[in-house]
């Protein structure tokens, strides 16, 4: 039994779907499992005060395919870095690959990509569908960031001359910028994928926006999981069970929830 059912009606669904790679008997202890609880839409507390949000749905997936028991731990991203170098938490979503981090974990393969992409009005897609940050910026369309973030290399070398050229707006909220593109107030949107995605899916007008093939950045992110409390056979059996996951219809059917596959940039 374990310490916290699927929080998610479709991931408990599919899960039972899915044949475990390995019994519960391979798993020696509770797994802890650090969350956010304002990284939307990844990992957050809805009103309904579950813990949810892909990165959540994709570990509780995994976990079940293992058969091993786990606990979520509300901890802000610092704190919960610190706690798992010291084996008091044992696995932690939304890794980039570092250095420093691979001294205290090891990292699971990707598990998906934290893409920055352009997104217009889908109307708009065909006339701009070829264009790149520059090509905006030099065609004045109206554009809208972040305040702060990493939007890749291709963004800070573009960024001042937008600035300058009067066509760029920055605030701190993206559903702010989503609400202005719906109405006609900016032309592109900057914004990581699947949030650009979840605040069209609150303002429920995910088929008005999409984003242009071209993307500003994309790099992958992985579980860490704690060299102090995690052997590396587990390491290699998450992995298998992830690799499981990731392939199955259901996940795409999962996916489905936070984006429309059908429109993803490729590039």
């Amino acid at each position: 039994m374990k310490s916290r059912t699927s929080s998610i009606f479709a991931v408990s669904m599919f899960i039972c779907c899915w044949s475990q790679i390995t019994l519960a008997d391979d798993c020696d202890k509770t797994y802890s499992i650090a969350y956010s609880n304002n990284y939307i839409p990844y990992q957050y507390v809805p009103e309904s005060k579950q813990p949810t949000g892909l990165d959540i749905d994709i570990v509780e997936s995994i976990m079940s395919e293992l058969g091993c028991e786990y606990r979520l731990v509300l901890s802000p991203s610092k704190r919960a870095q610190a706690l798992l170098q010291q084996g008091k938490i044992d696995i932690m979503p939304a890794a980039s690959v570092t250095e420093e981090r691979s001294k205290y974990a090891h990292f699971s393969d990707p598990y998906r990509d934290e893409t920055v992409a352009m997104f217009v009005r889908s109307m708009d897609y065909e006339r701009y569908k070829d264009y790149d940050l520059k090509d905006a910026i030099d065609n004045k369309l109206s554009l809208a960031a972040g305040l702060g973030g990493w939007y890749g290399h291709e963004y800070g070398k573009e960024k001042q001359r937008a600035l300058d050229a009067g066509v760029l707006r920055l605030n701190a909220e993206t559903g702010v910028r989503i609400q202005q593109l719906l109405n006609d107030r900016v032309d592109i949107v900057i914004a990581d994928l699947y949030v650009g995605y979840h605040h069209a899916i609150e303002a429920r007008q995910l088929n008005s926006i999409r984003p242009l093939p071209h993307l500003l950045n994309s790099d992958p992110a992985h579980f860490m999981l704690s060299k102090e409390s995690v052997s590396s056979a587990f390491v290699d059996r998450f992995n298998l069970a992830l690799a499981s996951v990731l392939k199955s219809e259901a996940y795409q059917e999962l996916l489905e929830r936070y984006r429309p596959i059908e429109s993803t940039p490729s590039n």
